[in-house]
């Protein structure tokens, strides 16, 4: 009897996402940032993250008045996109890697020129 299947392999990215997704999610939030994070034996996982908004980032201001851990679970909630699920799983890569998201998205130094 013959193979009749007719799904395609589909090629999977880092993070194991696929071309689609991360084209999609391009389209819908414009600007994807790809973090990478090595464990302790070597393994690299990547996770991709949507810029926060406005209410975002007020949420994660209210939240780091309380607990700084809690501000960057709030914002690995609100902007993380997928990736690989050890990321999600695993607290020390979470915060390995929110942390370095949260340091790239802080505001970039502003020239003040008094005329």
């Amino acid at each position: 009897m013959e193979n009749t299947d007719t799904t395609a392999q589909v090629a999977l990215l880092d993070g194991n996402i696929t071309d689609a997704q991360l084209k999609r999610w391009k389209y819908q939030y414009k600007k994807v940032v790809k973090l990478s994070v090595e464990d302790d034996d070597g393994y690299t996982f990547f996770a991709y993250f949507r810029k926060p908004t406005i209410a975002i980032r007020s949420a994660v201001l209210q939240a780091s008045k309380m607990d700084e851990f809690k501000a960057l679970e709030v914002l690995f909630k609100n902007c993380y996109l997928g990736g690989d699920t050890d990321i999600v799983d695993d607290d020390d890569l979470r915060l390995n890697i929110t942390t370095s998201f949260s340091d790239f998205i802080k505001p970039k130094p502003v020239k003040i020129e008094v005329l």
